[in-house]
């Protein structure tokens, strides 16, 4: 963050985004993603078996504690010496996914090459049976008649399952009835937690009303992930979508963690 002067450096050393709470930036979830692809990044050089397994020594080394990244870090580094061997530093961890805005390049050219995976082009091609009745009856004005074929679609595992809605959320229009169609065909409601979460977001981005009690749900059972969704209904300016972020709010409040309640409520209050 401060490579764009929006950090500041605390006392203790730690580096501090002042404008996390961008209205501007909806469905941006960089430091989500972010992290997400610094720790596949780290289990590829480790092992995700040998990665679990550090996870759990670090929770029971820090629980309780406030940390810092680079406390996470350097025992990573201790545990795994064979990574310096690959200049794999704590300098150059930072250079890379600390102090650089985005995506590191390298990973997205890393990235370009994986889209063109069978698995990708599979998931692109369920996409695109999603989004052309939305596409036809924007530029047709019309429903699909009764005698057109009924289209087939692909079962998903819960990881294609979350590229699917990720790139379902990249389109403008998507009717009630294909959300409807998408929650019915996937279960979408009783996925695991990154599925829901996605499917929340569409339900949220698309003011799918007949859905709204699964954010519901999302917010007061999955309440560590359901942060951002709390900005989510706030910044859409929609009443109904607001009164739903303060009604679950109400809810979770007294058992919510701390740190995480007064992050929604300076969104929401």
């Amino acid at each position: 963050p401060n490579m764009e002067k929006t950090g500041e450096v605390s006392d203790c050393g730690a580096s501090l985004v002042k404008h996390a709470l961008n209205p501007d930036k909806t469905f941006m979830q960089v430091h989500y993603l972010k992290g997400y692809f610094l720790l596949t990044f780290l289990a590829s050089e480790v092992g995700e078996c040998q990665l679990i397994h550090f996870f759990r020594q670090f929770v029971m080394k820090y629980h309780g504690q406030l940390i810092l990244s680079q406390d996470f870090l350097q025992m990573l580094l201790d545990t795994f010496p064979d990574m310096l061997k690959r200049g794999l530093t704590l300098t150059a961890i930072y250079a890379d996914w600390m102090d650089r805005p985005g995506i590191p390049k390298w990973l997205c050219e890393r990235s370009s090459v994986w889209s063109q995976a069978r698995q990708a082009k599979e998931v692109k091609a369920e996409v695109v049976k999603w989004t052309l009745p939305d596409q036809g009856r924007k530029g047709r004005g019309r429903k699909r008649r009764r005698g057109e074929p009924k289209v087939n679609y692909r079962e998903l595992t819960s990881d294609r399952l979350v590229l699917l809605l990720e790139l379902l959320l990249e389109e403008e229009v998507l009717s009630s009835s294909t959300l409807r169609s998408l929650n019915t065909t996937y279960h979408l409601h009783t996925q695991d937690a990154e599925v829901r979460h996605r499917w929340c977001e569409l339900v949220v981005k698309h003011g799918h009303s007949q859905a709204y009690q699964d954010v519901q749900h999302f917010l007061v059972h999955d309440q560590a992930m359901g942060v951002y969704l709390y900005g989510e209904l706030m910044v859409q300016e929609k009443a109904d979508q607001q009164a739903l972020a303060r009604r679950c709010l109400s809810l979770v409040q007294e058992e919510m963690d701390q740190s995480a309640r007064r992050v929604v409520e300076e969104m929401i209050l």
